[in-house]
């Protein structure tokens, strides 16, 4: 009996906080409020299942048009 297993990556993220101000996408040019999300990158079990992460957590702005996401560490 032959077992597969299917790993991936993926990055998590979490959180909906609105961030102060208002941005341009460089994706959709969207001029909105940009949500503020934590989030980190795990090795998955068929590509759904978090087992291992990968990376320390980091921190994005997220278009609330398109979902393109930003590195919001400063």
């Amino acid at each position: 009996m032959a077992f597969f297993f299917i790993i991936g990556m993926k990055f998590i993220a979490w959180g909906s906080e609105r961030m102060p101000g208002t941005m341009r996408c460089g994706d959709c040019g969207t001029v909105a409020q940009f949500i503020r999300k934590s989030g980190m990158r795990f090795l998955t079990l068929f590509f759904v299942i978090p087992v291992l992460p990968l990376s320390g957590v980091k921190s994005l702005a997220e278009c609330p048009t398109c979902g393109a996401r930003y590195d919001a560490s400063t």
